[in-house]
């Protein structure tokens, strides 16, 4: 990390030409991409500059400026301006304006602001996200989509083979049958193969393409602003933008109730554990759920409410990779148990909704 503090200090300095230093105030968790973003503040003027520096992504932050542009239509007020874009000692760095200190992720989940007033942060976000999605809608082309679900299903693969939980290499039980909580369900490849079987949609929208409370940086007066735009652009299939907007809840805010317990017994994974989303957070994933009949017309097709699912699920087995970046090791096996879950739930009945989990407790005031 001082490697990063050292070129973030560097290029701050290379941008505004002076001699002082600017003040470090925050240092920003790694992304999935491994880019860490550096807070700076001025140490005269008290302007603050995000700095964010990443070696070797997948998409550059050059491609991602350019990406940005395209949301200026649709979201020109909550977007920061980027000041200043280099290479510094072999990382990429851009520098924007520091519209605010923290993500709405941060102060959800730190309790450093008024509950309701981040509820009203929150489903001022997904009111106007869902509003760019309506009147963006055209013809979906999957080879100009910025999130290819095929080539992402390949690096999620890829990426689990390298999974330990509870002791357990993921690789060495790759096909055996998963019990979770005394329910028998497919295997993790066969789950897997489950998810590739995704439809095409009938529609692309512009999207942020990653839309959740962790890039969203919380301003002053109830304002908001969408950072991280490596996954930007039109052609974005809405059914998985929805998981999203929907999947944070679980992937960052499930709270366990005991220490799960793994074990692979009789050529079978087992797996035992009991989770809650606390009862503070469930209105969030309430109002995310608002833009359930907006975007899907009511889920009258069996097959749209399965494939969302199954977008869920890829996203619950995605995060997996980065539970150690976030010092969240421990919900290893929760996730990996509501992947197989919602894999699995393409049912044939006429209850079959979206977002269902079953092993998933909701927490009740007493």
């Amino acid at each position: 990390m001082s490697e990063i503090v050292r070129v973030a200090t560097k290029a701050i300095r290379m941008m505004l030409r002076e001699q002082d230093d600017p003040e470090l105030i925050l240092i920003s968790f790694p992304g999935s991409s491994g880019a860490r973003v550096s807070i700076f503040r001025h140490s005269r003027t008290n302007f603050l500059y995000a700095v964010k520096c990443v070696k070797n992504s997948r998409v550059s932050l050059v491609d991602e400026i350019a990406r940005k542009e395209i949301l200026i239509p649709y979201l020109r007020d909550h977007l920061p301006k980027v000041l200043w874009c280099q290479i510094v000692d072999g990382f990429e760095v851009m520098i924007s304006e520091c519209t605010g200190v923290h993500t709405l992720h941060r102060l959800i989940t730190d309790s450093n602001m008024p509950q309701v007033y981040l509820l009203a942060v929150w489903k001022d976000v997904v009111e106007t996200l869902v509003h760019m999605w309506k009147i963006s809608q055209h013809k979906f082309q999957e080879a100009l989509c910025p999130r290819f679900f095929p080539a992402r299903i390949q690096r999620i693969k890829e990426g689990l083979q390298s999974v330990v939980f509870g002791g357990v290499r993921l690789s060495e039980c790759w096909d055996l049958p998963v019990i979770i909580n005394g329910n028998e369900y497919f295997s993790v490849s066969e789950s897997l193969e489950k998810i590739t079987q995704v439809g095409k949609p009938m529609m692309g929208v512009v999207c942020h393409g990653d839309p959740q409370p962790s890039n969203i940086v919380v301003g002053g007066s109830h304002t908001w602003y969408c950072v991280d735009w490596e996954w930007a652009g039109p052609h974005q299939d809405w059914r998985m933008m929805l998981a999203h907007l929907y999947g944070w809840w679980s992937t960052r805010c499930l709270v366990l109730t005991s220490k799960p317990v793994v074990r692979v017994y009789g050529k079978r994974l087992e797996i035992e554990y009991e989770a809650i989303i606390p009862v503070h957070l469930q209105p969030y994933r309430d109002i995310a759920m608002l833009a359930v009949p907006i975007m899907s017309n009511g889920f009258s097709n069996k097959e749209t409410v399965c494939d969302i699912n199954r977008f869920l699920s890829a996203l619950y087995f995605g995060e997996l990779r980065f539970l150690g970046l976030w010092g969240r090791e421990v919900f290893a096996s929760s996730m990996l148990a509501q992947a197989v879950i919602t894999a699995n739930q393409q049912g044939q009945g006429e209850s079959l909704q979206p977002f269902q989990f079953p092993q998933q407790k909701e927490q009740v005031n007493v």
